[in-house]
C-alpha cells in the first residue's frame, strides 16, 4: 500500500510538472511576438504571483510597483493577469503616443455591467457607440456654459453655501470630505438635474453614499469588473456592485421620469431636457442611435461618478498641503487680497492676476497625481507603440504617477514647490507633462467643468478662512490611500475666517 502510494505521488507529482512545462511551452510558442517585455509569470494565474511577492517584499502603492518593475523592464512594459495582456505606460511620450491612437481608445467590457444588462454609457462605451456619446455629452455640456463665464454663478453659488457650513464649525475642528462632496456634487445635479439638494435631502445623501461605495469597490477590486475570473475571488465585492448600480439606477430614472412630464423641447433647463429631446427625434425619423433612454441613465452615472470623485478628492489635498505648507497658503492668500481685495470673492476673470495661485493648484495636482494609475484603455486592434506590438484586447494602464514624479522633468519631484510651474517673470508655465486629466481622444469629458470648480472652490475658500491642522504635527499625514483615486488618509480641519 505505502508503495502504491509512493508511486501514486510520484506519477501525481509527475504530471503536474508535465502540465506545466507543457502550459509554459504553449504559453510561449503563442505569445504575440514583439510584445513589451515584463515580469515573469506562472500558469493560470500569470504575472499576479509576481506582483503579491513584489508587493509583499517590499509594500509600496501599484502606481510605485510600476514605477519600480519599469526601471527593469522599460517604460513600456506587459503583464498577464489572467491570461488578460496588461500593457503599463510610464512616460509622457509613450502615453501620448497610445491614447492618440484611434485603435486604442476602447474600453474593457465591464463584465458585472453586462450580467445586469446595462447599457454601457459614455464612459465605458467604445467603437460608434462612444463617438456619439461623447460628441453629444460634449455639446450638451458646453450649451449650458461649462467651461465658460456663464456657468461660473452656478459654481459660485454653491461655494457660498459650502462656505457657510465651514462657518457653522468654525470652534470645532472636523472632516472636511462629506462637505466638499456635497458641494461638487451639487455642481453636477445643477448640470444634469437642474437642481441643487440641500445637504440634508436624503435621496441625496444615498447617492453620495453609492458614489463612494462604487469608487472604493473599484479601488479593491477592480479587475472585478473587467476579467470574469476574479469574480470568484471577491464575490462580496460584486454583490454590492451590483445592488449599488440597481439603486443609483434607480435614483437617475426618477429623475429622468420626472423630466419627461415636464418636458419641453423648445426649453431645455439641463442634460437630461436636451437628451429626451434627441431621443424623442430618432424615435421620430425611426433612426438608429446608441443616443437613447437607456445609455442617458449610464451617461449620467458616469458623470456623476467622475466629476464628484475626482475633484472632491483634489480640493481635499489642496486643505492637506495649506495645512502642510502655511507659507504657501499665506502666500495664496497675499496675492488674493492684493489682486482680489476684500470686498468680493474671486472670480474667473481674476486669473491672469493669480499666478502664484495658480501655479500652487498645479503642483497640487502634480504632487498628488489622484488618478495615478488612469482609467484603463483597450485596444480595439493590434496596433504598434513605441516600437512593441500591442495585441487586440490588450489592456493599457497609464502610470500618470510615473510621469509626475519623474525627475528628468521634475526637479526634486517628491518636493511641494508650486514655483515650478512660474516662469522667471511670474507668469505660469502649461507644462504638457502635466496631465491630470489623461491626454489624448479619451481625456476627461469634464475638464473645463472640473478646472473651474477647483478655481473658484480652492480661491473662495483662500480668501474667506485660514486652515490649520489641530495638534500639529501629530494628525497631519501626506500618505495617500490607494483606490480608484489616490485619497488623503481622512484629516480634521481647524477654519478661522479672515477679515
Amino acid at each position: 500500500m505505502m508503495a502504491w502510494e509512493y508511486i501514486s505521488d510520484c506519477f501525481n507529482l509527475r504530471s503536474v510538472l508535465v502540465c506545466s512545462a507543457t502550459f509554459l511551452l504553449l504559453s510561449w510558442l503563442f505569445r504575440p511576438r514583439n510584445l513589451p517585455p515584463g515580469p515573469w509569470s506562472v500558469p493560470i494565474l500569470g504575472s499576479l504571483p509576481y506582483l503579491a511577492f513584489a508587493m509583499y517584499r517590499s509594500p509600496m502603492e501599484p502606481h510605485r510597483l510600476f514605477d519600480t518593475t519599469a526601471r527593469k523592464y522599460g517604460n513600456v512594459f506587459s503583464l498577464n493577469a489572467l491570461g488578460y495582456t496588461v500593457v503599463v505606460l510610464n512616460t509622457y511620450e509613450a502615453i501620448k503616443e497610445a491614447f492618440q491612437n484611434p485603435l486604442l481608445c476602447d474600453r474593457p467590457r465591464n463584465i458585472l455591467a453586462e450580467e445586469m444588462n446595462v447599457t454601457p454609457g459614455v464612459g465605458t462605451a467604445f467603437g460608434e457607440s462612444w463617438k456619439q456619446l461623447r460628441r453629444h455629452s460634449l455639446s450638451t455640456l458646453r450649451g449650458f456654459g461649462v467651461g465658460k463665464r456663464p456657468f461660473e454663478e452656478q459654481i459660485s453659488q454653491e461655494t457660498k453655501s459650502l462656505l457657510d457650513e465651514f462657518r457653522k464649525r468654525e470652534k470645532q475642528p472636523f472632516d472636511p470630505q462629506y462637505l466638499i462632496g456635497n458641494a461638487v456634487s451639487n455642481v453636477i445635479c445643477s448640470v444634469v438635474f437642474g437642481q441643487r439638494y440641500e445637504y440634508t435631502d436624503e435621496d441625496f445623501k444615498e447617492l453620495l453614499v453609492i458614489i463612494n461605495q462604487q469608487t472604493e469597490i473599484m479601488g479593491a477590486g477592480g479587475l472585478v469588473l473587467f476579467i470574469p475570473f476574479m469574480k470568484y475571488f471577491r464575490p462580496e465585492l460584486c454583490k454590492l456592485f451590483k445592488e449599488n448600480v440597481t439603486r443609483l439606477i434607480k435614483f437617475i430614472n426618477k429623475n429622468i421620469d420626472s423630466h419627461r412630464t415636464h418636458h419641453d423641447p423648445k426649453n431645455p433647463r439641463d442634460f437630461i431636457d436636451v437628451f429626451l429631446t434627441e431621443i424623442e427625434e430618432n424615435q421620430k425619423e425611426t433612426l438608429q442611435s446608441h443616443i437613447n433612454n437607456q445609455s442617458l441613465t449610464t451617461t449620467i452615472g458616469h458623470l456623476f461618478g467622475a466629476g464628484f470623485e475626482t475633484t472632491t478628492t483634489t480640493l481635499r489635498w489642496a486643505l492637506l498641503y495649506m495645512m502642510a505648507y502655511p507659507d504657501v497658503q499665506s502666500q495664496v492668500q497675499q496675492e488674493i487680497d492684493n489682486k482680489v481685495g476684500r470686498d468680493r470673492l474671486p472670480q474667473l476673470s481674476d486669473i491672469p492676476n493669480l499666478p502664484f495661485t495658480g501655479a500652487t493648484l498645479l503642483e497640487i495636482q502634480r504632487i498628488a497625481t489622484i488618478l495615478p494609475s488612469g482609467v484603463v484603455h483597450c485596444a480595439a486592434e493590434t496596433t504598434v507603440v513605441n516600437g512593441y506590438t500591442i495585441p487586440k484586447g490588450a489592456f493599457l494602464v497609464s502610470n500618470l504617477w510615473s510621469v509626475h514624479h519623474n525627475p528628468k522633468i521634475w526637479k526634486e519631484p517628491s518636493q511641494f514647490n508650486p514655483a515650478r510651474f512660474l516662469d522667471p517673470s511670474g507668469y505660469v508655465i502649461q507644462r504638457p507633462e502635466l496631465i491630470p486629466f489623461s491626454i489624448g481622444r479619451r481625456n476627461c469629458l469634464g475638464e473645463n467643468m472640473a478646472k473651474m470648480e477647483l478655481f473658484l472652490f480652492f480661491t473662495h475658500m483662500m480668501h474667506q478662512f485660514a486652515f490649520t491642522a489641530p495638534n500639529v504635527p501629530f494628525e497631519l499625514s501626506l500618505d495617500g490611500i490607494s483606490g480608484i483615486t489616490y485619497q488623503p488618509k481622512p484629516f480634521n480641519v481647524a477654519v478661522t475666517p479672515r477679515h
